[in-house]
């Protein structure tokens, strides 16, 4: 019986650390891969044998020193990582009570609950425009466990992607779209939440599902510069 690869996992920092936004960059490459791509443009289109520019986070290990007169300390990514993993917390909680609530997310949440995991760190970064949010990938395939990744020698291979999310008010994960991919400059459907993953038989959307019902998520939309989760308290 042949088995199918593990789902996104289970602990950690949830949809908005290494959770959702990697599990969109190996998603497209896996649909690139295997329904798009030849050896040749898969590696030599798709894929870049340099890292994009991703911007810089202060990471956990970069402590405040004590704060001087006049002065406060800024938390590290591992401290607000810690505060932001609790508001999220809060909404499971208040939603498994049938209590409705939202949380607000700012890019820089975001960013720090990418920066406080190791594994994730470095490899992806989101920004926050009105109402849209763009996520930049860079992601070393050596750090993804891709079927096909050691067979196609594709090891030393970066995955570079940039993934625009538009979520007008009364969105949720079965209608949240994707309005513009990139992978390595080059322009991927819109789609792509929708479409099978070869070797899985699911699509990405149903990854999503499972993350905002992890969380009690029912809906959710982007303004103002941030992403805004609701929970129906039903």
């Amino acid at each position: 019986m042949n088995a199918h690869p593990e789902p996104p996992p289970r602990r950690g920092m949830g949809c908005f650390g290494k959770g959702c936004l990697i599990l969109i960059a190996s998603g497209i490459l896996l649909v690139v891969g295997g329904i798009g791509g030849t050896y040749w443009s898969l590696r030599h289109v798709y894929l870049s044998d340099k890292p994009a520019p991703i911007p810089e986070t202060t990471t956990p290990s970069e402590t405040t020193g004590a704060a001087t007169l006049g002065q406060t300390s800024v938390a590290t990514p591992s401290e607000k990582s810690a505060v932001v993993r609790e508001r999220l917390d809060t909404m499971k909680q208040a939603a498994r009570a049938h209590e409705a609530t939202d949380v607000d997310l700012t890019a820089e949440d975001i960013n720090a609950l990418i920066a406080a995991n190791r594994k994730s760190r470095g490899t992806a970064s989101v920004g926050i425009n009105d109402t849209a949010l763009q996520a930049q990938f860079s992601i070393p395939l050596e750090r993804l466990d891709l079927p096909f990744r050691n067979g196609l020698g594709l090891g030393d291979r970066y995955l570079n992607a940039t993934v625009t999310i538009v979520a007008p008010p009364g969105t949720n994960a079965s209608s949240v779209q994707l309005s513009e991919v990139t992978l390595n400059g080059h322009t991927i459907p819109g789609g792509l939440l929708d479409w099978q993953i070869p070797g899985v038989g699911k699509s990405l959307r149903s990854y999503v599902i499972k993350y905002a019902d992890k969380y009690g998520v029912t809906g959710g939309e982007i303004r103002d510069g941030k992403v805004i989760l609701h929970t129906s308290g039903h």
